[in-house]
């Protein structure tokens, strides 16, 4: 027998075998300790330290309104918080327009907010382009207390994607919607509704939800029994809202959802286990990729909580790597019917327990997609760009003391029906680095670029720069954008290598923002490579090629492998050329060719060649060496070695004797634009043994005007060089059969083969 008695103490009396044993102990009440959620205003007072919570609204897009929509529907929550405003009674101190979907404490409240893919204006529509790679991202804030991490916090959002209207919403009950649905889910109205094909029916129609779920709903009720197969106070899960096969009977009172791609837990949140409602924003980017030619299944890779609110990048330390998963969508499951076009939205509902759901948008696909990365490259190691390191490769980020590099970064528009215009740059510069030339370079889509300026670089005290592009990036002109910073490496601590970190750098348009992190890398102290010079200035014919000697040495007196050696060779401050060093060197000392075949920009003149060499492992080079490469152009004339006349019968009359079709005369100029040249034939008389033609070789201009060569040297053609490079003139191509080289026969010749030789000869002035 047990016995329970409420009071200041519990006795509990066992009866065994016949004997009352009496228990006793000390009892008091004890109630559970509920700390409240965060209220709104203080979410929204954009303190970087309110009690000691960085409270900043996160930089975003402002004008939402003019692409996104609030849909007409019973017991709507929703509003459009415009930046620096009090709307409604809430104060939104920061930069960037809040859209709140719920608000804390309104319970059995709804909330939704579509793109308005249907506008008038094509240019203000917003969508999601099936057929194109789409990015989305945002910051998103799902309420709970400070110091623990989501007490009493519902129900989440849902990111929606779908082909019905902008007022598309879950089919409610007099204007209320069970917690569960999230607004996008089925709603069961009754507890009879347990059956999967009802709750399909009344989800929002061809569409595809991805649910950041913060209440379990594990009552086994009617309207409460999704989660039966979930563990987890915080959920993300994804599935087809309209389909039958998204609810299973499992549950005793309620339906169960089959949740797909479920996320449990998230190692970057200072809860794990509560990593949506811990009562900070969280930044959420999703990128559609468009399903293959001849495929329906297209995918979606989110990437959560995968930025800090400076915008540097949030890393899962065990990984390397920001929190990431790609699922798969079916497009046939939006019954497309040949459109391409999808709304794009949230939508939530709360039940008895309430949160502030709010949303900060980054980007709109629709308006703007653009790309923005960077790169770090080691000007003195064959321009390697830096990357994070590997086993393969363990120096992939290793650069040397004095090394030059660049800084970089590629802006690139995608698509789009507006420009990415006034990109505000906030760059912060890896340090370690004296810079000391910055411009941007911007590409049109013809391939024309132009610069322009950063003079903030002159003024810079300590690595920051804040720049607006003077240009916008469009589709239909500048399409690119490169930001360039050259400095040396210079590195603080000349004792040991010197670690930098990576760096921040964020590009903020009226209609885009972008973030951005360098590679981070490692400063190393040189064994110094030497490399001496080991031949002289030569002087070539442009034909020609000649072979520049370099020895390689290591400070440290180590034997150098050619095979781990890279030439590298500049022409004229052309675009450097690399040369493994073992197919031009069997020892320390390496012959490398030079000439027009290898080098296109070598000219005729005076040509400067920097060559230097660099460590294919460790990515150590050694300071240039320059030749001066003199380059005669040369003017010459091709001709065929043999030609003929046409056969004629050995009478005595006068004529002219054409020739054969196997003659070939070119004058071939590889000097300088604008060089003239003159071409010259001279023959010998036309004989046959002692015998000799009578008549011989002449030359007859295109005003049939006749000129002896034979012992004559006689001006054929001429011209100017008018092409870079070397330029062939086909002097032959202009003659005719009645004009050109040709043959007077005077008289009666003996029979036989006759044989002249005529010496051409190519100069530049008469």
């Amino acid at each position: 027998m047990i016995i329970i008695k409420k009071g200041l103490g519990l006795y509990v009396g066992v009866v065994l075998s016949g004997l009352l044993i009496l228990f006793s102990f000390y009892y008091h009440d004890a109630k559970a300790i509920v700390i409240p959620q965060t209220n709104i205003d203080e979410v929204l007072s954009n303190d970087p330290d309110k009690g000691g919570v960085d409270r900043t609204v996160p930089k975003g897009l402002t004008d939402i309104s003019d692409w996104f929509n609030i849909p007409t529907i019973d017991n709507n929550n929703s509003q459009i918080l415009p930046a620096q405003s009090s709307t409604g009674g809430v104060n939104n101190k920061g930069d960037s327009d809040v859209i709140k979907l719920t608000s804390l404490g309104d319970s059995n409240k709804v909330g939704a907010v579509w793109s308005k893919r249907d506008q008038i204006d094509e240019d203000e529509r917003n969508f999601i382009n099936v057929k194109k790679r789409q990015t989305m991202s945002m910051w998103m804030f799902f309420g709970g207390a400070q110091r623990t991490g989501g007490a009493g916090t519902g129900d989440g959002m849902a990111f929606v994607l779908q082909n019905v209207n902008d007022n598309a919403f879950t089919t409610t009950k007099n204007g209320s919607a069970a917690g569960e649905t999230i607004g996008v889910w089925g709603s069961p109205f009754d507890p009879v509704d347990l059956v999967p094909s009802v709750l399909a029916n009344r989800a929002i129609a061809k569409s595809w939800a991805l649910e950041f779920d913060t209440f379990q709903n594990i009552d086994n009720t009617y309207d409460s029994a999704f989660d039966i197969n979930q563990d987890a106070l915080n959920h993300i899960a994804s599935g087809y809202p309209a389909l039958a096969s998204t609810y299973s009977n499992i549950g005793k009172a309620g339906l169960v959802l089959n949740h797909q791609n479920t996320i449990t837990t998230i190692p970057t949140t200072k809860y794990p286990k509560n990593f949506l409602t811990d009562d900070r924003w969280h930044h959420v980017t999703l990128t559609w990729n468009p399903a293959a030619a001849g495929s329906t299944m297209a995918s979606v890779v989110l990437n959560y909580d995968d930025k800090n609110l400076d915008g540097t990048t949030k890393i899962d330390p065990s990984t390397g790597k920001v929190n990431s998963k790609t699922m798969s969508i079916d497009t046939t499951n939006f019954d497309l019917n040949g459109n391409d076009k999808l709304y794009w939205g949230f939508t939530g509902s709360v039940g008895d327990t309430s949160e502030n759901n709010l949303i900060v948008f980054e980007s709109i696909p629709a308006i703007v997609e653009a790309d923005a990365s960077s790169q770090i490259i080691d000007e003195s190691a064959g321009d390697h760009v830096l990357s994070d390191p590997t086993s393969d490769n363990a120096n992939a980020n290793v650069v040397h003391d004095g090394d030059n590099v660049s800084v970089n970064y590629d802006l690139n528009y995608l698509s789009g029906s507006q420009p990415w215009g006034d990109i505000l740059a906030k760059i912060n510069l890896p340090d370690q680095i004296n810079y000391k030339n910055a411009d941007i370079t911007y590409t049109k889509k013809d391939g024309s670029t132009q610069t322009e300026d950063i003079g903030e670089l002159a003024g810079m005290t300590t690595n920051e720069i804040t720049h607006t592009l003077a240009q916008s990036l469009y589709k239909d002109n500048i399409v690119s954008a490169n930001i360039k910073f050259e400095g040396t490496v210079t590195s603080n601590d000349k004792a040991k290598d010197s670690p930098v970190a990576s760096a921040h750098a964020g590009f903020y348009g009226d209609n885009l923002q972008k973030d951005v992190m360098t590679t981070a890398f490692v400063i190393k102290q040189p064994v110094k490579i030497s490399l001496t010079k080991e031949s002289g200035n030569p002087t070539i014919n442009i034909d020609q090629e000649t072979k520049l000697q370099g020895s390689v040495a290591y400070s440290d007196g180590s034997t150098v492998e050619p095979s781990k050696i890279e030439v590298v060779a500049k022409v004229n401050d052309g675009d450097p050329i690399k040369i493994d060093m073992n197919t031009i060197a069997t020892t320390n000392t390496f012959s490398l060719p030079v000439s027009k075949k290898l080098f296109s920009n070598l000219v005729e003149g005076l040509n400067k060649i920097e060559i230097y060499v660099y460590n294919k492992e460790d990515f150590n080079s050694s300071d240039p060496i320059y030749f001066d490469v003199t380059v005669t152009g040369s003017l010459q004339v091709k001709a065929s070695q043999l030609s003929h006349f046409n056969s004629v019968q050995a009478m005595d009359n006068k004529q002219i004797i054409s020739r054969s079709n196997d003659w070939s005369v070119d004058v071939e100029d590889s000097r300088n634009v604008g060089s003239e040249w003159y071409l010259f034939a001279e023959a010998t008389p036309l004989t046959k043994g002692d015998d000799t033609w009578d008549g011989g070789l002449v030359y007859v201009n295109k005003n049939h005007e006749e000129k002896p060569l034979t012992n004559s040297k006689v001006n054929i053609d001429s011209g100017v060089k008018n092409e870079e490079g070397l330029q062939s003139t086909d002097v032959d191509k202009e003659w005719t059969a009645n004009t050109g080289v040709l043959l007077r026969k005077n008289s009666y010749e003996e029979a036989g083969t006759y044989t002249s030789t005529i010496t051409w000869t190519a100069q530049d002035s008469l």
